[in-house]
């Protein structure tokens, strides 16, 4: 029997058209995945604090170094020193100096020895001079070069020459032979000479040239001998242009004489460079440096003031934003904040003078920085012995006579220390950031298996509603073709 067109005809809804398994995976594991983005911020905020604690360690480091100088004795004494004629006589002093006036004269320079061979003997430098040996030795030379008295603790010093030695060639053995004399050649129109001069000036270190000459004759001028030097022994075969001699000066009337140009420690703390003869005394003076301690001073005020700021910044928050800054909360950093405010604000007890930073022109500030008062520390640095004491002061270890740049020195050492504040906060940070990484690594292969799961499922899914889908269009053809045929 027919089925009658105003019968309603059997349909069949779609149950199913493929899905996209990659795209539904993603997503789930996008949920899945929040754990692990968590993980990783936290890591992220760990690495930043770790580099801003060592910002921190490295700003107490510069403050430790800026008060280093202020611990020495001798930085509250240290001087300048001035010349009316530098150029004649140079002065430098030490912390040892102390502060005057002198009146520097110089009546001759310290001098070496030097002495030529004679002109016209050698055509050039390649002549040959003989064999034998040369001897030098160092010593004094009396006046008139007729006596010679050998150095203390020198010894001869010999020096074999062959008959194929040239002039070039004996220069350069003398210089090898590190006696205390160089050689040197001097050419002109008459030929090549032999030059030679002690290597250092003063009276002692005149010289002496024996000569042991194989033709016989050790104090002739020919042969070897030519280049012996010992008037003494009546042998004077090179010339003298110049005796070794010590310098000599007076200083506030007082004669003294050096083997070089050098005065060291004439006056306790002092040295005189002499240049040049001088016709008239050359001032010296000598003064405190307190220019360089209030550098010092301000150096460290500097350099505190750039950890307390950076330390502000670090721990503000900002009420507009309510952002907190990076180590806000953090006690190890509002500890040492409170530390160093106190070290500088509270009164000491090293001098009886200056109890205060404030008083020696160190101020403190409301927002936690130090300022120079210049007044105030221009007359602290007039009372030297009580500046000494309210800065540096050490009666011992933690000692409440302490000055204040030893009592912040000590506190930054224990900061600094291997086992120290800083280091410890840091290395807690490093164990916190390697507990995180390996449960990233745990909750990471965690994931892996999960999503390996899903993809799993859902393609099993996607199959099987790909085989409905494909039954559900052969049951729909089937039923099109029934309603045709009974139509």
């Amino acid at each position: 029997m027919a089925i009658s067109s105003a019968t309603p005809t059997i349909s069949s809804a779609g149950i199913g058209s493929g899905l996209d398994v990659n795209s539904i995976v993603t997503q789930l594991m996008n949920v899945e995945k929040l754990p692990l983005q968590t993980l990783q911020s936290a890591a992220s905020k760990m690495q930043t604090q770790l580099s801003a604690f060592g910002q921190v360690q490295s700003l107490v480091s510069a403050l430790h170094d800026a008060m280093t100088p202020l611990l020495a004795a001798s930085s509250y004494n240290l001087t300048n020193s001035t010349s009316s004629d530098p150029s004649s006589v140079g002065v430098g002093s030490s912390a040892t100096a102390n502060p005057g006036s002198y009146s520097v004269s110089v009546s001759s320079l310290a001098a070496s020895q030097v002495a030529v061979s004679a002109s016209g003997q050698f055509a050039n430098t390649s002549a040959t001079v003989g064999s034998g040996s040369l001897t030098l030795r160092l010593g004094t030379w009396n006046a008139g070069n007729t006596s010679f008295s050998p150095a203390t603790g020198s010894t001869d010093v010999s020096i074999a020459i062959t008959a194929s030695d040239t002039l070039a060639g004996i220069r350069d053995k003398i210089n090898a032979a590190n006696a205390g004399v160089t050689a040197s050649l001097v050419t002109d129109a008459s030929g090549a000479r032999l030059a030679l001069q002690s290597t250092a000036t003063g009276a002692a270190n005149g010289f002496r040239l024996t000569a042991t000459d194989a033709d016989g004759d050790s104090s002739d001028a020919s042969g070897l001998s030519r280049l012996a030097f010992d008037p003494a022994s009546g042998v004077n075969q090179l010339t003298i242009t110049q005796s070794a001699a010590n310098a000599q000066a007076t200083v506030n009337g007082i004669s003294v004489s050096s083997a070089t140009n050098q005065l060291s420690d004439v006056v306790q703390g002092m040295s005189f460079s002499l240049s040049k003869v001088t016709t008239s005394p050359v001032s010296v003076s000598v003064t405190r440096n307190t220019d360089a301690l209030k550098t010092m001073v301000t150096s460290v005020v500097s350099a505190y003031n750039v950890l307390a700021r950076t330390l502000t910044q670090a721990t503000a928050y900002n009420a507009t934003t309510k952002q907190a800054a990076l180590l806000q909360g953090n006690s190890t950093v509002q500890g040492i904040q409170n530390q160093m405010r106190s070290l500088v604000s509270r009164s000491g007890l090293a001098s009886s003078v200056f109890s205060t930073l404030s008083a020696v022109g160190v101020e403190y500030q409301k927002d936690g920085t130090l300022k120079v008062n210049d007044t105030k520390l221009s007359a602290a640095v007039g009372n030297l012995s009580e500046l000494q004491k309210t800065l540096s002061r050490n009666d011992g270890a933690g000692a409440n006579t302490n000055g204040f740049i030893t009592k912040l020195s000590a506190w930054t050492d224990s900061l600094l220390a291997t086992s120290g504040t800083l280091p410890s906060q840091e290395k807690s940070i490093q164990s916190r950031i390697a507990a995180n990484s390996k449960d990233q690594d745990r909750l990471n292969a965690k994931l892996a298996l999960v999503e390996q799961r899903m993809k799993a499922q859902y393609t099993a899914l996607d199959s099987t509603m790909s085989n409905a889908n494909a039954l559900s269009k052969y049951v729909t053809q089937q039923i099109t073709t029934w309603n045709k045929s009974t139509a």
